[in-house]
């Protein structure tokens, strides 16, 4: 798709998208007065208010446009990024319900009239909007079906002044907005066709597209070698090889890395503790964490980031059979602590725990910061629009929750008091992989992040809960129902920003 950036709104556009604020007295008059007579009817009926999102619909003879419509862009002082996010996702839906493919608009110029958003993150912004709500999973759907959903062919924004800034900010947004739609396509991807072995050729297809990234790949035999007992055993159930993923960015001759860990879970029946319907017909999203390291890494590439990055993916499938790990099994982690297998179900932060420590062990980065749908908890604590966040190291903390509320991506931090930091012990064993504390399933989401935190030595670290964020079950303005890709954004923007 085309993002053009036009002087004039351009008239020959299908559909002319024009945004009006509360405290815009005018209407439109000079525009058309055909328009501001509608619009003065319409609000003093109350079929049309200019609350942000409302949508007032017509034709105007004397244009080519087969649709005008007036969006709502509600109080001025409370316009922001995420706003113009929300209002261009709204443009590209109305205009594809219209089956119609091109739209012009003036959001973006209003926006930035308001003086209260640079013109590179006005355009990063509107980049993202358009692209990620223009998202549509096809793959599998017949030729007629696929039409019915494809892409528009263009955008154009009206802006007055010089456009370089808010060109460069499109194209960042491109390229972000892009790798989050990359990462949706390997999520809505059925397990029968990603399994470890199709990540690992995306993993050396982004290695093949960069010549600053190697790719180090751990299978089956290096992994017993190494010791990675955590994550071989969750893989025990499986007909497909556990595989350790390591893409290594090198955007700098200075030293350090920032280590991005995800989890790589193709499929989690839950193993013994057998997921019921209604929880496993969704598992196939269980590798969303393990995607958008990926995803991350390849934005990483293509902006051209000054910065040193492991991407690291541990990758398995937690199934059942007669080979498979059973409730109460102890395993012996990389680091050499022992773990009770209390719950077959909680699975990624076993996976996780190995990653974590070989990671730090292996390459001693400065920063690690894990995604992973790891808990119901967190789902039920947040919904959707937030991942859930915990961590001991205060400046990374804001850092990530900053570069969420600017990206739109939004991560939330969770307490991590003291008083949580036992409730992993073990009885039998040094660690268990569920709380033995209480009824057991208390604090789900931060319990979680104890146990991952006694896989981390020295590195500042942050766990990021994405369970609830990473798949909607229902459409938002610029996300649709499915998978989000959350995760690319807010680490793309933290990177972007440091």
């Amino acid at each position: 798709m085309k993002i053009k950036v036009s002087e004039d709104l351009n008239q020959n556009s299908e559909v002319l998208f024009l945004g009006i604020f509360e405290e815009d007295k005018e209407n439109y008059q000079k525009f058309s007065k055909e328009l501001a007579n509608e619009l003065q009817k319409a609000l003093k009926e109350k079929t049309f208010s200019k609350k942000f999102g409302e949508i007032y619909s017509t034709r105007l003879p004397n244009l080519s446009s087969k649709k005008v419509i007036v969006l709502g862009l509600g109080n001025e002082n409370e316009f922001s990024a995420e706003k113009v996010r929300q209002a261009l996702g709204k443009a590209v839906n109305q205009t594809k319900n219209y089956k119609l493919t091109s739209f012009s608009t003036n959001i973006v110029l209003l926006a930035n009239s308001l003086n209260k958003i640079n013109p590179e993150s006005l355009g990063r912004a509107a980049a993202e909007g358009i692209l990620l709500a223009d998202y549509s999973f096809t793959k599998y759907l017949a030729k007629e079906r696929q039409e019915k959903k494809k892409p528009l062919d263009s955008v154009s924004l009206q802006w007055k002044s010089s456009s370089t800034l808010l060109t460069k900010g499109i194209k960042t947004g491109k390229v972000i907005a892009e790798s989050t739609n990359f990462v949706r396509n390997l999520v809505d991807e059925p397990a029968n066709v990603v399994n470890s072995l199709f990540l690992e050729k995306v993993a050396q297809k982004i290695a093949a597209d960069s010549d600053k990234i190697k790719l180090k790949v751990l299978d089956k035999m290096e992994l017993q070698k190494e010791g990675l007992n955590a994550l071989l055993g969750v893989n025990l159930g499986s007909d497909n090889s556990p595989k350790l993923l390591i893409l290594e960015y090198n955007g700098s001759d200075k030293n350090g890395y920032t280590a991005l860990v995800g989890k790589g879970i193709t499929f989690d029946s839950g193993g013994y503790n057998l997921k019921p319907t209604k929880y496993i017909e969704d598992m196939k999203t269980d590798m969303a964490g393990g995607a958008v390291v990926l995803g991350t890494i390849k934005a990483a590439a293509e902006l051209g980031l000054k910065k040193n990055l492991l991407g690291v993916v541990p990758v398995c499938e937690n199934m059942v059979s007669g080979s498979a790990q059973r409730p109460g099994d102890i395993v012996k982690a990389y680091n050499g602590k022992t773990i009770e297998i209390g719950n077959t179900d909680a699975e990624g932060r076993l996976i996780l725990a190995d990653a974590l420590a070989y990671t730090e062990a292996k390459y001693k980065p400065e920063v690690m910061i894990d995604l992973a749908t790891l808990t119901g908890a967190c789902v039920i604590a947040l919904g959707y629009y937030a991942a859930g966040m915990v961590g001991k190291d205060e400046k990374l903390l804001n850092e990530l929750k900053f570069a969420g509320l600017e990206s739109g991506d939004k991560v939330w931090e969770l307490p991590f008091f003291d008083e949580y930091q036992d409730w992993m012990d073990g009885s039998i064993s040094d660690l268990n992989n569920i709380s033995a504390k209480g009824k057991g399933y208390e604090a789900g989401s931060i319990t979680g992040g104890v146990f991952l935190s006694k896989f981390v030595e020295k590195a500042k670290w942050v766990h990021i809960d994405i369970a609830g964020s990473a798949y909607w079950a229902v459409d938002g303005d610029y996300l649709r129902k499915g998978a989000t890709g959350s995760g690319v954004r807010v680490l793309s923007y933290y990177l972007l920003g440091n």
